[in-house]
């Protein structure tokens, strides 16, 4: 089994690595849940916002995609760190990033057992905690099977999420019809809105750690993580679209739509289409959370082999002794005390947003020092590393300031946790 698992060179097609990235932004995932975010702050505006949020997280994925393009490795963000600032910075970064993929094992496994399956079906506790233990099993079976059989499932549902987010606007419009949209917000809100959506696309560099082993290298890594990138930015800027048509194109109608449901894609598809296309959405809802955390899971076991010198059984099988170590204990916490999972959601969740943020903040902040020792150097680099530096850093602001304890203290401490092992790391070798 060891042997079968080692990365190999240049072996995965370019569609393969394109699902990698698409699966990591979860489509229908960021339509039925997270960009409520965004609605609750730009309401009827969101629809505009959408495409501002789509240009302005546009700054990191073309610094990402000149990375990737030039370094095709295992290692992702840490050797894009390591190439432009040395190996100390590069460590500081690997492990911020590290940090932040493990830990959004547990917090995307977890919302999907507490909070998305019950939104269809009513779940007694041993049944919540069965699914907590079992989506943690499943993903490291499947990545215990190789390399392949992950990505297969992810091309296959990934388009089927997109093709259903497409159909559900459809149907919305042909009811409510077309119109124009316009600012209804405060531009500080509708800023807000924007910046929501932008993190909602947030992900696709799950396959910056497909470098190594994908068919054209660096070509293929950043050419599929720009597709795939297009790819959610029109689903989710549509269903902004048709979200907001769905409630009236009001502000009212939209806090409305928020108050009835914090999935607006299950119950618009229960509304405009029936039941059974409803029941779709929600298990590719599900799905789509899934395969998020199997995107992360591969990206991380790739990272994990690059720190471990080489050993991809090792790698996988030591996320999983913590990936299990949270969600065992979290279905078994939830047998004696409901909020238990919540929690868990939230405490992850808070960890793994500042600690990914950072990291790209790090990434975006060394980038000039990346082009003018790799690439021909332009205007445009110090504007894209100064914009998206400022961006994560805003990312990373809001959520420590206003301090709330005990969530900013848990934010701080991850990443002060997370830059300690990677100094140690860098001066241990």
């Amino acid at each position: 089994m060891a042997k079968r698992l080692e990365p190999k060179k240049e072996s995965i097609e370019p569609h393969l690595v394109m699902a990698q990235s698409l699966s990591s932004i979860a489509p229908l995932g960021s339509v039925s849940a997270y960009l409520t975010f965004a609605l609750g702050l730009s309401l009827a505006s969101t629809s505009l916002a959408s495409p501002l949020g789509v240009l302005i997280y546009l700054t990191w994925v073309l610094i990402g995609y000149r990375y990737s393009k030039k370094i095709a490795s295992t290692g992702g963000i840490y050797e894009f760190a390591r190439s432009a600032a040395g190996d100390l910075i590069g460590k500081i970064s690997g492990w911020l990033y590290w940090v932040s993929y493990m830990i959004y094992l547990p917090s995307v496994t977890t919302y999907l057992a507490y909070a998305a399956f019950p939104a269809e079906f009513q779940a007694s506790s041993m049944v919540i905690s069965i699914i907590e233990i079992a989506v943690a099993v499943i993903m490291i079976l499947l990545l215990l099977s190789g390399i392949k059989p992950p990505l297969y499932y992810a091309l296959a549902t990934s388009l089927i999420e997109v093709v259903l987010i497409m159909i559900l606007g459809i149907k919305v419009l042909e009811v409510t019809g077309i119109h124009p949209i316009s600012l209804t917000v405060p531009q500080s809100l509708f800023w807000q809105g924007a910046l929501g959506v932008a993190f909602t696309l947030a992900g696709g560099g799950a396959t910056f750690f497909l470098g190594y082993e994908a068919k054209g290298r660096g070509e293929t890594v950043g050419k599929s993580y720009l597709i795939a990138f297009f790819i959610a930015s029109i689903a989710v800027s549509f269903a902004a679209y048709f979200e907001v048509a769905a409630a009236g194109f009001s502000n009212a109608g939209v806090q409305s739509l928020l108050n009835i449901t914090a999935f607006p894609g299950f119950y618009l598809a229960e509304k405009y289409v029936n039941h059974t296309f409803a029941l779709l959405i929600w298990i590719f809802t599900l799905n789509s959370l899934f395969g998020s955390g199997l995107a992360a899971y591969i990206a991380l076991s790739r990272l994990t082999y690059t720190f471990y010198n080489g050993n991809m059984l090792k790698s996988i099988l030591t996320i999983a002794v913590i990936f299990l170590v949270f969600n065992v204990f979290g279905g078994i916490a939830n047998l004696y005390n409901s909020s238990i999972l919540p929690l868990l959601y939230q405490y992850t969740t808070e960890a793994s947003l500042v600690t990914l943020f950072a990291s790209h903040a790090i990434v975006s902040a060394v980038y000039p020092l990346f082009t003018r020792r790799e690439l021909k150097q332009t205007a445009l680099d110090y504007f894209l590393s100064i914009f998206s530096t400022v961006l994560m850093g805003y990312g990373l602001y809001s959520n420590i300031i206003p301090f709330s304890y005990p969530l900013s203290l848990v934010a701080i401490v991850s990443i002060i946790l997370s830059v300690i092992i990677g100094v140690i790391h860098h001066f241990l070798k």
